[in-house]
């Protein structure tokens, strides 16, 4: 599908008048955008498509997007308001209030979970499903699955939620480097096709690195799956999952 410039410049604009913005996703489905991060490896030097999906790297944007905002010096918490001839820093939670604005609780710690494949790891290792949900962040604590092209792990919070943001902590010891692309969906079946994307963490990851990943959609349901997205064979291991959200 082609992704036209009108259709996710205002998700650029935005992007472009924040600090903590580095990349963005552009879904053509429903027209929202999703703010990263941070950006992949190599040089981006435009949209990259997917079905339905673009992707945009924050350093290819030109400034003139920004308008009075370009140069400016918000903090990483802030957003830049242009205001005619200069502009204001805005505390996040200020700039988007009226979404998402009752505080989230962790509701996934303990609950019902799964994964792609099972991995026999060391007796003195704990690496099922389950360990993604215990509160553990420990080097011989992890859930992991086999070397596969996408491997996933899910957790069913047992009720339906609007989910808020998901905090991953990757592998504690070693390898933090095998999470390359992640993608989190939300929905009611493990079905990809029925579930919706919260949001995306592009790699490569660091070990014992912890990754935030907001749902700027806030996306209803009561399971909610993580999926490796890999070029070749590679093992999905995270220390840790937490998933926030309200009922």
């Amino acid at each position: 599908m082609e992704v036209s410039f009108p259709m996710w410049s205002v998700c650029a604009q935005l992007c472009s008048r924040m600090q903590i913005c580095k990349s963005i996703n552009f879904i053509a489905l429903n027209k929202t955008c999703q703010i990263n991060y941070a950006e992949p490896d190599g040089t981006m030097d435009g949209l990259i498509k997917s079905v339905g999906n673009s992707f945009i790297a924050a350093s290819t944007f030109p400034k003139e997007l920004a308008g009075s905002c370009k140069g400016h010096d918000c903090k990483v918490n802030e957003v830049c308001i242009p205001q005619s001839p200069n502009c204001i820093c805005v505390p996040l939670l200020e700039a988007f209030a009226g979404r998402g604005t009752r505080e989230g609780s962790l509701v996934s710690q303990y609950k019902t979970t799964g994964q792609s494949t099972s991995y026999t790891c060391q007796a003195d290792e704990q690496c099922g499903s389950e360990a993604g949900v215990d509160g553990i962040k420990g080097p011989k604590n992890m859930f992991h699955t086999h070397s596969e092209l996408e491997p996933f792990w899910w957790v069913n919070l047992g009720e339906v939620y609007e989910i808020q943001k998901v905090i991953s902590t990757n592998r504690i010891n070693c390898c933090g480097e095998q999470l390359r692309k992640m993608l989190v969906h939300v929905g009611e079946s493990l079905d990809t096709c029925g579930m919706k994307l919260c949001g995306q963490f592009v790699g490569p990851g660091v070990t014992g690195q912890v990754i935030v990943t907001p749902c700027s959609t806030f996306p209803k349901g009561q399971i909610v799956k993580l999926t490796s997205v890999n070029d070749r064979g590679r093992v999905f291991h995270l220390s840790e999952v937490e998933v926030y959200g309200v009922k």
